[in-house]
């Protein structure tokens, strides 16, 4: 397998597979200051052709999307306020479920759902983890990443077709995140029959998409 630039580190899934009409899903975490590219991916789509959707934020309204946090966020808490008003990828205003990744102070992700927005402020479903657990302590600088990737439905994501009673298979560089430092989140549809993911590799690189 060749890798037609300079790799920092790997993202690796293994076997992931669910029961039929259940999304598989697979959360995929940049690191600052290299792109994520897609290097190795292997699905069987049983007997019902599978789309497989790479979504990240961005699009219409993009600075809602790819978006930051205007004061820090603590952990153990629900709320992040953003700078600019929260969007999804399409450009409506942020909803409930959408996906939402936000950037720990010690450099890692965090995933989460909304829950609800009031204004700037996003709730997540669950309570912020941090990098204390919990505890109460700066989860999210201020100016910190936050991510709105929605839903697949706002249609912004690079895909994969995965042929029925097919294995897919892609070998080398084959898609490259359009935005530095920033995540995926892969979506594969799993409709009517049951599909098996038996592996996605990425890599972050340090070259960028044009």
């Amino acid at each position: 397998m060749d890798v037609p630039a300079h790799v920092y580190s790997f993202v690796t899934k293994d076997y992931h597979t669910e029961a039929a009409n259940t999304a598989i899903d697979e959360d995929i975490n940049p690191i600052d200051g290299a792109s994520l590219a897609l290097i190795d991916f292997e699905y069987l789509a049983a007997a019902t052709a599978h789309i497989a959707s790479f979504m990240y934020a961005g699009g219409v309204g993009g600075t809602g999307s790819r978006n930051t946090a205007s004061v820090l966020a603590l952990s153990g808490q629900k709320n992040i306020t953003c700078t600019n008003a929260p969007l999804d990828p399409a450009g409506n205003a942020a909803a409930a479920s959408d996906i939402i990744a936000f950037q720990l102070t010690d450099g890692t992700w965090e995933w989460d759902t909304v829950a609800s927005i009031a204004g700037s402020v996003v709730t997540c479903t669950n309570n912020i983890t941090g990098v204390d657990a919990g505890a109460g302590g700066t989860a999210i600088a201020a100016l910190g990443k936050v991510m709105i990737l929605g839903v697949v439905g706002d249609a912004l994501s690079q895909k994969v077709s995965c042929t029925a009673s097919v294995v897919t298979r892609l070998d080398g560089l084959s898609l490259v995140h359009p935005y530095p430092g920033e995540p995926w989140h892969l979506s594969i549809t799993n409709i009517t029959n049951a599909g098996f993911l038996y592996r996605v590799v990425c890599a972050h690189i340090n070259k960028s998409a044009v």
